[in-house]
């Protein structure tokens, strides 16, 4: 049951955005009209994990650092806000996802499915026809405890058409 986001609830906390650690890693602030899926995120683990761990610290202000905080916005969006409609970080239209020259899947797929079960599909060890939005979310918390974190490497080419190199990690 998605749950109505008010004023106070439309910031995210100095934890999840990573003012807490010392560098704002996330800025998402949702649209007026747009609900939460499951409550107001909580990034504080994740964010331990990727402060701790991550292999690079980009210039405030680089291609790479501009790249990692929208991606981290839309995966604020993408994994809480089920209604692309009101999904500010993108142009819904235009957006097209595809992992290692896979099938592209547009905005709302990704919101319906989730991206864990798009961009992971039909493996040995994963099934996604055996997992909802929800379910698929609770196995990699499960999994993951501490936080699945996401980390932008490299940019190859920057705007219109953005190509980088990343990595995800977790414990």
């Amino acid at each position: 049951m998605a749950e109505s986001i008010d004023e106070e609830g439309k910031k995210l906390s100095p934890e999840s955005t990573g003012q807490a650690f010392g560098e704002v890693i996330r800025d998402y602030t949702p649209h007026p009209d747009a609900s939460w899926r499951s409550g107001k995120p909580d990034y504080l683990l994740v964010n331990r994990t990727f402060f701790d761990h991550r292999s690079l610290e980009h210039e405030v202000g680089s291609l790479e650092h501009v790249v990692s905080k929208l991606i981290k916005n839309w995966a604020v969006e993408a994994h809480n806000v089920a209604d692309v409609h009101l999904w500010k970080t993108m142009d819904i239209n235009k957006f097209q996802a595809a992992l290692n020259g896979g099938c592209p899947v547009l905005a709302q797929q990704m919101s319906d499915l989730g991206s864990c079960n798009l961009f992971l599909g039909q493996t040995k060890e994963y099934n996604c026809r055996l997992h909802s939005f929800e379910t698929a979310q609770k196995v990699f918390r499960t999994a993951f405890p501490m936080g699945f974190a996401w980390e932008c490497l490299e940019v190859f080419s920057g705007p219109p058409t953005v190509v980088f190199k990343w990595r995800h990690f977790g414990k």
